[in-house]
């Protein structure tokens, strides 16, 4: 199974974390990688990047900066990752908010594969 985990931190960064706080979440990512874990990672910038774009009736709208009512657009990064259940993937989660600090992951199952034809 693999999910996409949304981070948010409690309180926003001031800053970069400093070398020893990247160093402990490089060796994260590297052993998450090697284990089959981590698929992807990355950052997401500030939510004046947003862009939402809507097609109703044939008709498009382009909402462009902060998108209204969005619950993702604050997160910090993101990342998919591959568990055999959902226990497993909460573990991991936890290990990553270990080095992470505070904050809250907001996760979703993905799609491994195009569903079985009917």
């Amino acid at each position: 199974m693999q999910f996409l985990t949304l981070y948010t931190p409690a309180v926003a960064p001031n800053g970069p974390p400093d070398a020893e706080h990247m160093a402990k979440m490089g060796k994260l990512m590297q052993d998450m990688t090697k284990a089959g874990v981590l698929v992807a990672t990355g950052g997401i910038m500030s939510r004046n990047t947003g862009l939402k774009v809507t097609r109703r009736n044939g008709a498009y709208t382009v909402d462009d900066g902060p998108v209204a009512g969005s619950s993702l657009m604050p997160a910090a990064g993101y990342a998919l990752l591959r568990a055999s259940s959902r226990d497993e993937l909460v573990k991991h989660v936890r290990t990553f908010l270990e080095i992470a600090g505070d904050g809250t992951s907001e996760i979703i199952q993905v799609m491994d594969a195009p569903p079985p034809n009917s």
